[in-house]
């Protein structure tokens, strides 16, 4: 049985797990249906299956244990987390190939260039020892790369694409889109971080990955169609998306954010399907970019 099955059914054990307690049978049944939908050797013994809990427990950070008043196994709520669902995200996409791990022709993957998940690691590894990186660069407005030695702290993901956050050798704070990066060194040379940055508070009332810290926290309010609104329920802009009004008509909902380039850039990606109905000056940024759309400023 070789380790990619051996994901494919752990992963399979967590979603089962996650939709309800289970006996043995469920889960033996689950996986002969699975056995045959994905044409791997998924079936297995109970001691095996003890084995995947622990390795479950190890890899995902998530415990199922056996409940001996219910007979059942059951998920301890408290052990997931978002990080666990990208995971469980991830190694779902496993499942789509076949056993030679081939892409079938019925699956169309969205045609796009690398986005530099392939330094993911060395960085991961760099922060784990504070070792200091060294990259060749590309900026978008830059028609040669540049070389930056730098000291990685974290790594942050905002539609699709990694970012890694770092200190330069002045230990200005800087952010670097991995899909940019050309070349990547981990150096020899450690580094004890100048300060302590909390990125979840950093980045708590920001939209996407640039804080301007002179910019103010203000209250934005966005009306969008019913239909446009169904998408925007199921995957909020931001984590502080409160909705105001959802009548079946239209969905009102308003963030507390700071305005900047990558907001308002969401917001025009939606088109006619959203108003934007505060603040004043977010109007007037939107007003001014659409009609730079109608009357292209581009020479």
């Amino acid at each position: 049985m070789s380790k990619l099955e051996s994901l494919i059914r752990q992963t399979e054990i967590i979603k089962l797990a996650k939709r309800k307690p289970f006996d043995w049978e469920t889960l033996d049944d689950l996986l002969t249906r699975k056995e045959e939908e994905l044409d791997r050797k998924l079936r297995i013994s109970k001691r095996t299956f003890h084995r995947d809990l622990v390795d479950i427990a190890s890899l995902f950070g998530i415990q199922i244990s056996f409940d001996f008043k219910t007979a059942l196994y059951a998920i301890d709520p408290e052990s997931s987390s978002e990080q666990h669902e990208k995971l469980l995200e991830a190694f779902d996409m496993l499942q789509v190939f076949g056993p030679r791990g081939k892409t079938p022709p019925y699956l169309l993957f969205e045609e796009r260039k690398a986005i530099g998940t392939e330094y993911l690691s060395p960085i991961i590894h760099a922060i784990k020892v504070q070792k200091k990186i060294q990259i060749q660069y590309e900026k978008y407005w830059l028609w040669e790369s540049e070389q930056r030695i730098l000291k990685p702290l974290a790594l942050k993901e905002f539609k699709q694409r990694w970012y890694v956050l770092t200190l330069d050798e002045k230990d200005k704070f800087k952010v670097f889109g991995l899909d940019r990066i050309k070349e990547l060194q981990v150096l020899n040379e450690t580094f004890t971080p100048s300060k302590t940055i909390d990125f979840r508070a950093y980045f708590r009332d920001v939209f996407g990955i640039i804080n301007s810290e002179e910019s103010p926290v203000e209250e934005v309010i966005l009306t969008f169609t019913e239909f446009k609104g169904r998408y925007i329920k199921s995957l909020p802009l931001h984590p502080s998306q409160e909705i105001l009004l959802d009548d079946g008509q239209v969905l009102t909902i308003r963030l507390r954010v700071k305005i900047a380039y990558e907001l308002i850039a969401e917001i025009l990606s939606h088109g006619d399907e959203v108003r934007v109905d505060a603040p004043e000056r977010l109007k007037e940024l939107v007003r001014e970019k659409a009609e730079n759309i109608l009357h292209s400023i581009i020479k």
